[in-house]
């Protein structure tokens, strides 16, 4: 069954986004870089939060990232000073059409191992990996500010309860909204079938509200200070997460 509802979405998104291919718009060929120094009191991710797998302390996550025309990649670094949660997230991403883009993250997580012989940085097992490989699909529509999300984990640890692959996966529906420094965003995330978000069932396990406020420091730097609200309805938890980056970025001639 969930390879059939993969399958089915992989063949249907061309079909449904080829349209916009004729409607795209021409986008600079330059490459720029962003660099993000980011602050933030608890790691948040997808409905998780405050965890043995995230640690109960704030954590540093660093990252920089190039894009140009049709590509975006780069590098996220996080870290808790709890020492508990430790990873390093490279991803790559094609855009073939506006709006769509196709990509993949890998969630090297291997916690306090990170710097011993036990990290296994070169082994994507499925039960012995501490690699989670994300596969990606977003867009966002031409008429409303709603971004649609869908990612599978394709490679790395992600054993169902028969040793086989369970493809764990998360769709989201997100909406945004700015008025000039200050933002919004909100996002309703779905784990289809039971992995490694709830092991025992699917369903909503993610709910989830930023408010942010970008501070002009020196132009083009600036400082977003934002603060997260978000409900995780599979294990009935809420997560408070406020943070602030200094975003740097920059462009090549």
């Amino acid at each position: 069954m969930k390879k059939t509802i993969l399958l089915f979405f992989i063949l249907i998104c061309p079909t449904a986004f080829a349209q916009t291919n004729s409607e795209a718009e021409d986008k600079s060929s330059k490459w720029k870089m962003i660099g993000n120094v980011q602050y933030v009191t608890q790691h948040q991710w997808r409905g998780l939060g405050r965890s043995q797998l995230f640690g109960r302390a704030p954590a540093f996550e660093p990252s920089i990232s190039f894009f140009n025309k049709n590509w975006n990649l780069g590098v996220f670094v996080g870290s808790s000073f709890d020492d508990v949660y430790k990873a390093i997230l490279p991803w790559v991403s094609f855009s073939p059409v506006k709006n769509l883009w196709i990509g993949v993250w890998d969630i090297y997580s291997p916690g306090k191992k990170l710097w011993t012989s036990e990290a296994k940085p070169f082994d994507f097992g499925l039960t012995t990996s501490n690699h989670f490989v994300d596969a990606v699909i977003s867009y966002k529509l031409p008429w409303f500010p709603l971004t649609l999300k869908w990612a599978t984990i394709v490679a790395g640890k992600d054993p169902d309860a028969e040793g086989k692959r369970n493809f764990t996966t998360y769709a989201e529906v997100s909406y945004a909204h700015n008025w000039d420094d200050f933002s919004i965003w909100g996002g309703v995330g779905v784990t289809p079938w039971g992995g490694l978000y709830y092991r025992d069932k699917g369903g909503i396990n993610n709910l989830e509200v930023k408010l942010q406020y970008n501070f002009r420091l020196y132009e083009p730097i600036t400082m977003p200070v934002f603060t997260k609200f978000t409900y995780n309805p599979l294990s009935d938890q809420f997560h408070f997460v406020a943070g602030a980056s200094i975003i740097i970025p920059y462009s090549f001639k």
